[in-house]
Order: C-alpha cells, then structure tokens, then sequence
C-alpha cells in the first residue's frame, strides 16, 4: 500500500479496519515508548496515532519523520506532542472530542466523588478481607457525607465540567465554578461563578476539569490546598501536572484536608514507590476515566478518520493547529 500507518497502542477494532482501507497499520505492543523506539517506527510512516497521550512525539521524532503528515490523538489532551514542530513541519495534529468522551469522563468523576465521600473502596476492601463479621465496629470507620446542599466547586466549566455540573444538579448539589472564560448560560441556570481562591474556600468537593496548559500548569498548588475546608475533597480527572501533587500529598498526610480521588498524576505510570499510594484517603485509578466501550469505539472511529482525510488530502475536522493549511498549501507551490 502507499501509506503506512504507525499506532502505538491498540485502539478498537473498528477503527483499525478503517485505516487499513488505505495504508499499512503498525500496532506497538510495547509501551511505554522511548524517543528512540519512536523513531526508529516513525522514520517512513505517513501517519502517527497517539494511542496513550504519554508518548513523546518531540520535535526531535518530527524531525526523523520526512513523510510523516499527521499525528492523530486519540483522545483530547496532546500536552505529550510537540505541536510547534509540528506546525513548523507541515504536519497536522488533530484530537477526537467525541461526545462519548465527555460523557464518559463527566461519569468517572462522579463515580471516584461518591466513592470519597462514602468510603466505598475502604468499605469494599473490609469486606473482601473478611473483617465485617469479626468486628462490626469497624463499620463505624467508612461513616460518609451526604451530597444534597453540599457545594461542588467545577474548576473548568467546558465540555466534561458542563456534563459534571448536570450529575452535580441530581444529586441537589450547591454548584460553583471557576473558568478564564465566563458562562453567561450556565449562570443563568443557577451555575455561580466564583474566583478561584473563594471557590477553593467555600467547596466541599472540588472537581479539576481544566487541560494542562502553561498557564495550568501546577495551578493548584500549596497555597489553593491550605484554602480548602479541613472536610474537603478534591477530584482530578483532568491531567495529573495541573496539581502540585506533592502539595497535595501533604495536605492529605497531614490531615489537612479530607481526601482525594486522582485519575490522572503528574507521572504516569504513577511509580511504585510514589509516597501517596501509601495514603488511606484517596483513591485511585490508572487514567481510565475515558474507557467506556462506547468511548473507545467513537474515539477509534474518529481518530482514523482524522487520518485517513489527511492522507488523501483532504482536511481534518478537529486540528489542534489549523495554520498548518497555509504551511502545507506555500510548500506545494
């Protein structure tokens, strides 16, 4: 075939199939990826899919990558790609933000907030362990908190804060949020605006639905922590480098504030001797926030078809850097 396709990690069958209408595909089984082991893959491909978010796709890979003319990721967040070398090589970098996503990460981030609050994987784990019959006692350690009238403080109200705000809105939530842009139409369904430092103060739980950017960078950090209610929560499904985590990790050691509920860390694979897996209140999960089936599905299925329009020369529907048509349009003259 023309085109080879490089994938570097499994995605759904379906869209696999699609791409293999019209390229080659090359599957890695191998992550987490080097630079180097990229490279060597890259070198000839036409079309990179960034399965994990973890791979660094460095300006040094794009320069390896003479054919390469897109590097498609599969999900939302491309802090992991060097878009500026891209840009200045011609090459698109495009994103899925399928509906499917938002849904399943706004239902992820509610499910690790009722788990903090009412201590279900503490409880779970005493029942497995076969505790609960010995000493009933116990039960009285997992005693919880009630969500009605409690106030959920939404750092970033787009697409996931917006679906989260709805879950916040059953549960008879009091709902604050905090965002650079202001949403007039959230506000005019009961949605408060709150600056950052009195959302961080009047929040019983607050849900970080930001992406990483140089101005999110580590936003949350010792100072925003020590502002939180000695009962509070905090719930990251964003990216583990918009927390402090070990701000966080203190606070939560401490005593300082309630507990927390992480999808995401600041390294990941998170490593086995990081000091917060020791922690009785918090939980968490491997960046799994997104992995519904019917989110894998969708996100398969636009990611290929991002690839496949830019190899036949069409545009992409969702480039994180659109001035690239210029680029590529002065280079074909």
């Amino acid at each position: 075939m023309a085109f080879k396709v490089i994938i570097t990690a499994p995605i759904h069958s379906d869209g696999i199939s699609i791409v293999k209408d019209i390229a080659e595909v090359n599957i890695l089984e191998t992550p987490p990826l080097s630079e180097d082991i990229l490279i060597r893959y890259i070198e000839d491909a036409d079309a990179l899919i960034a399965t994990l978010g973890i791979e660094p796709v460095t300006r040094r890979i794009i320069e390896h990558a003479t054919k390469l003319k897109i590097v498609a990721r599969h999900g939302v967040g491309y802090n992991n790609i060097d878009v500026d070398a891209a840009t200045e090589y011609g090459i698109w970098v495009t994103v899925t933000p399928v509906e499917e996503l938002f849904e399943a990460v706004a239902d992820h981030a509610f499910a690790l907030l009722l788990c903090i609050a009412r201590n279900i994987c503490r409880a779970d784990r005493f029942v497995k362990s076969r505790q609960w019959g010995v000493d009933s006692t116990k039960l009285y350690n997992f005693i919880g908190v009630g969500l009605k009238g409690r106030v959920i403080g939404i750092i970033g109200l787009g697409r996931i804060g917006q679906r989260i705000a709805e879950r916040a809105k059953g549960f008879k939530m009091k709902i604050v949020y905090y965002d650079i842009v202001r949403k007039p139409e959230a506000e005019k369904q009961g949605i408060v605006y709150k600056e950052l430092e009195d959302l961080f103060k009047e929040s019983d739980f607050i849900v970080i639905a930001v992406p990483l950017t140089k101005e999110t960078k580590n936003m949350i950090g010792e100072r925003e922590i020590s502002l939180m209610k000695p009962t509070a929560y905090i719930v990251n499904i964003a990216r583990g480098g918009v927390i402090d985590q070990r701000a966080l990790y203190r606070a939560l050691k401490e005593g300082r504030i309630a507990g927390a509920a992480l999808d995401v860390f600041q390294q990941e694979p998170i490593p086995p001797n990081d000091p917060i897996l020791e922690l009785e209140n918090t939980i968490l999960t491997p960046h799994i926030a997104w992995l519904t089936n019917e989110c894998r599905r969708a996100m398969a299925v636009s990611v290929a078809e991002e690839v496949v329009r830019v190899l036949k020369g069409e545009e992409p529907r969702y480039p994180v850097n659109p001035m690239v048509k210029e680029i590529i349009r002065i280079r074909k003259r």
